[in-house]
């Protein structure tokens, strides 16, 4: 019971780090704002005003759009392919066999299924909320993972549902791309301006697409790498909880443990997952060439080390077992 207490404890306080963490990303985003703002009005403070609000409108429209989507966006990105009950595959019957089980066991809604055609090994959990989650495999995962270790996996990504994870990743990852947005927008906006141009008004539509070209590569250089960061800062903790709360929801940490081993050995690149959803993934898949990782892919990981995930779960099957002895 303590350590059921204390895991609780533990994703409580994840989700006050993850509004703390989305309140900085849309802290970032209304400084950005302000500076665009300031741009076109100046000191006129009714002006300013008057923009800022057209921005919020329209980050906020953004975000409704994105929770209305419900991470199907997502899903799409990686080409998910939806699988029912009725599939005739016996390894995506087995997929789907194992989510209906987990999702009884943890008091939830039945998520969708989806396979993904990837060879690289993985997983992940999309939606804004329970009722609208969706769990997706590789068939790279299928080809390699019996099933106490696609149950360890599943419930890994079952946790995130439960523990409402799938919310707030789909989220930072939507901030994430609407600030790449606005800078690689302002950026072509203002290449527009200084090429095409009127030639009665050739160096005011010169000024301002150098204006808004520079606006753009600052928000590039500064803006989204600290949104990046804030987006590791969510991502590692929780995949740490996630991993232990998926061993409690199966009573088993070993599926896990014997996955995340067979996971540290070499494997694909991923040819159709995106990049652009990394952080949702149960581990970082290889982008390009095979089995190698550039310094700033480790140093951006979403994910704690593999070692340290499969040194905690060792340390959840230890406890297990000296409870069990008494």
């Amino acid at each position: 019971m303590a350590k059921l207490d204390t895991l609780g404890a533990q994703v409580n306080a994840n989700k006050k780090r993850s509004v703390w963490a989305v309140a900085s990303f849309l802290l970032l985003i209304n400084i950005i704002f302000g500076v665009l703002a300031y741009f076109f009005t100046g000191d006129n403070l009714m002006a300013f005003g008057q923009a800022m609000l057209w921005l919020e409108g329209f980050l906020i429209l953004y975000i409704l759009y994105r929770y209305w989507q419900g991470g199907q966006e997502i899903v799409r990105m990686n080409k998910g392919q939806e699988i029912t009950e009725n599939t005739s595959n016996p390894k995506y019957q087995q997929v789907y066999n194992i989510v209906t089980e987990l999702s009884l066991a943890a008091g939830l809604p039945m998520p969708r299924v989806y396979i993904v055609p990837d060879p690289s090994p993985n997983a992940f959990a999309t939606g804004m909320k329970p009722e609208k989650a969706s769990i997706s495999v590789t068939q790279g995962l299928l080809d390699i993972m019996n099933r106490e270790e696609l149950e360890g996996v599943i419930a890994h990504e079952m946790s995130h549902i439960k523990n409402y994870d799938i919310r707030v990743t789909t989220l930072s990852i939507a901030l994430v791309g609407f600030i790449s947005l606005m800078g690689y927008g302002l950026m072509r906006v203002g290449q527009s301006m200084t090429y095409y141009r009127d030639s009665d008004s050739r160096d005011n539509s010169q000024y301002i697409g150098l204006a808004f070209m520079l606006i753009g590569v600052v928000i590039l250089v500064v803006g989204l790498p600290l949104s990046y960061l804030l987006e590791k800062f969510l991502s590692r903790r929780r995949e740490a909880l996630a991993d232990v709360s998926g061993a409690e929801l199966t009573s088993d940490p070993q599926g896990l443990i014997s996955a995340l081993e067979k996971l540290q050995e070499p494997q694909p690149a991923a040819t159709t997952l995106s990049p652009q959803a990394a952080g949702l993934y149960i581990t970082e898949p290889l982008f390009g060439k095979e089995h190698k990782r550039s310094w700033w892919s480790r140093m951006m990981d979403d994910h704690p080390p593999l070692d340290e995930r499969i040194a905690n779960l060792k340390q959840v099957l230890g406890d297990s077992g000296a409870s069990d002895d008494q």
